[in-house]
């Protein structure tokens, strides 16, 4: 009889500071595990990137066969996600709401799913439009993420994948997580997000903004 799955949890906590709605997701996990052997983690390396870059190498060092990873401020809602380990998906992400939204934006909704597809017509992603199960996409934020361990014994995907793509001046082209995907991608992985697994998204905002997004909207 083969031994169930393991899966290794992670909640990064560069500031380590955790939403108590994230701390409450922890907690669920670890009591409905779904028969796998979960290990629950929080580690606190910075930035971002080196924290993330740290739990791949904890991944392929112990032995896990898969790695679901949520934001401190980005739990899991509603279902559970390591039900996604049935579907053994190179790349899964659960979608979360995120908010985008300058003056200079009006007219634009300013909140949408961090799914993407890739634009034909410009370098860049826009959100992806069938939001709806289990959609094959060309991008997905790292909120929340499953990934299988085959993905990360890749030797491409050892070598930062999560690593920020830069101008030739030092600005940021891609985040870290489009550029995750991007090099998943050329890596020959698929990736997918399901919408029936979303997630919270705890963000301070300026509800003056919010107000004036909404008017903008509505004009537009």
């Amino acid at each position: 009889m083969s031994s169930p799955n393991t899966v290794l949890v992670s909640i990064p906590t560069g500031d380590c500071w955790v939403h108590k709605r994230t701390a409450a997701a922890m907690q669920w996990l670890l009591r409905d595990t779904l028969g796998y052997r979960v290990t629950v983690i929080q580690p606190s390396h910075r930035p971002f990137e080196n924290n993330l870059h740290h739990i791949v190498r904890q991944v392929l060092r112990d032995g896990y066969d898969y790695w679901l990873t949520f934001d401190a401020d980005n739990p899991p809602r509603g279902r559970n996600p390591l039900e996604l380990v049935d579907f053994d998906l190179d790349i899964v992400g659960c979608p979360t709401p995120v908010w985008h939204w300058t003056e200079d934006d009006a007219g634009q909704r300013p909140i949408y799913w961090n799914a993407y597809a890739r634009s034909e017509t410009e370098d860049g992603y826009t959100e992806w439009p069938t939001k709806s199960g289990l959609q094959k996409v060309d991008a997905v934020g790292t909120g929340c993420l499953l990934t299988a361990r085959r993905v990360w014994e890749h030797p491409a995907m050892q070598s930062g994948a999560f690593q920020r793509k830069t101008n030739h001046d030092g600005t940021v082209d891609r985040g870290n997580d489009i550029s995750f995907c991007e090099r998943a991608t050329e890596a020959g992985f698929e990736i997918f997000a399901h919408y029936e697994y979303p997630c919270s998204h705890f963000v301070e905002l300026d509800l003056c903004d919010v107000i004036l997004a909404t008017e903008a909207v509505h004009r537009g």
